[in-house]
């Protein structure tokens, strides 16, 4: 592997395409999952949310509350602009989004909502009560999972629709090794993106689902990629995969009133 511009590691069969590689990366956060508890304040996996007493648990339409799916919290974080310094970003489900998202990619009642200034609030709530009766039958993560960030940069994954901006169409099943691999072989091989994480590049089963969509297209950051993996008891559906994507001036602004969440399985 050879290291080049903004910490990319790059695969021996693909550094003559070091620059197109460097000129397409992006800062992500690679998220890992240790099995421990994490304080109310801190990113993590299910468990439970920081709320403070001036705030209310999200509800789906059926006044039911909804199930905490992710928090992080951008102080440990810290990726640079657009995304925010400090403040803490939550996720949230309705107990029945699986049940309801059977497509490859379709909206589902969910809620994302940010608390800019935790050093703020020294009131928050720490009975969790009135979430005895939730319904976690169809709740994808089954254990709370702190969070440790790693920061680095990433070029276009191999899925995602922009890899032609970077690389031509008719590149793709050239064979660039002494065993004929294509050049999309070894691409897929080594930026798939199928891993935790917040920015950079998504990972898609199928297709990204803004290819040939303006409209879709102003969904141009990833706010948060979870991939099924059985060894951390993460799994929606078939092996799918749960993403937020918001646009990237909006993220800059702190709107999260605008985000994309999206479903694949296989």
């Amino acid at each position: 592997m050879a290291h080049l511009d903004k910490n990319i590691f790059i695969p021996k069969e693909l550094i003559n395409f070091h620059t197109s590689l460097s000129h397409s990366a992006e800062q992500v956060a690679i998220l890992k999952p240790v099995m421990e508890p994490a304080f109310l304040h801190e990113s993590k996996f299910a468990g439970l949310p920081f709320l403070t007493h001036e705030m209310e648990h999200p509800k789906d339409r059926q006044n039911r509350y909804m199930l905490f799916l992710a928090q992080l919290n951008f102080s440990e974080i810290q990726l640079g602009h657009p995304f925010p310094k400090e403040g803490i970003l939550q996720f949230y489900i309705a107990q029945q989004c699986y049940e309801k998202v059977k497509s490859h990619s379709e909206y589902c009642h969910f809620k994302v909502q940010y608390i800019p200034h935790i050093a703020h609030y020294n009131q928050f709530i720490h009975d969790f009560t009135y979430l005895e009766e939730v319904d976690l039958n169809n709740f994808p993560i089954q254990q709370e999972m702190k969070l440790l960030p790693t920061k680095q940069f990433e070029p276009v994954s191999a899925m995602d629709y922009r890899l032609h901006n970077y690389f031509k169409p008719e590149m793709m099943n050239t064979s660039i090794t002494l065993d004929e691999r294509s050049f999309q072989d070894v691409y897929l091989e080594s930026y798939l993106a199928a891993e935790h994480k917040i920015g950079g590049y998504p990972y898609f089963i199928h297709q990204d689902f803004r290819k040939g969509s303006m409209y879709l297209q102003h969904y141009d950051t990833l706010l948060l990629q979870i991939v099924s993996n059985d060894e951390q008891n993460i799994m929606w559906g078939d092996s799918g995969i749960i993403s937020f994507f918001i646009n990237s001036e909006k993220l800059a602004q702190c709107d999260f009133s605008d985000i994309y969440f999206h479903v694949e399985e296989y």
